[in-house]
């Protein structure tokens, strides 16, 4: 499961309580630029993508849809957003995330999402 999130806490707490519970492994990338070498070289499972980034965000998510990285086009993807404009929304929409997790959410939220991933 590739992690791309910028907050530190929230990586750290998303990889911890994956860890604990033996469901997945995350590999952590602090940022869009550092989660690009990782998708064009290893196959991942699922990915937890955070929208603070905004378009950067939903160019790699346009991206991985459209088959550039070696991940498979309709990986499962749950995207983290804070409330974004109706276009972002639209665009967002169209990339057909498995889940939408609104901050703040709960992290049994996010396992649930995680978990759902590792059946798709």
């Amino acid at each position: 499961m590739l992690l791309v999130e910028p907050q530190f806490v929230m990586r750290r707490t998303m990889v911890a309580v994956g860890r604990e519970l033996g469901l997945f492994e995350f590999h952590e990338a602090s940022s869009i630029a550092r989660a690009l070498p990782m998708l064009e070289a290893r196959r991942f499972g699922g990915m937890v993508l955070d929208l603070d980034d905004g378009s950067d965000a939903l160019t790699l998510l346009e991206r991985v849809r459209a088959g550039e990285f070696v991940c498979r086009p309709d990986l499962p993807v749950v995207a983290l957003t804070f409330p974004v404009s109706a276009e972002a929304s639209r665009r967002l929409e169209a990339l057909k995330p498995l889940r939408t997790l609104d901050k703040p959410f709960k992290v049994r939220e996010l396992l649930a999402s995680v978990a759902l991933m590792a059946k798709a």
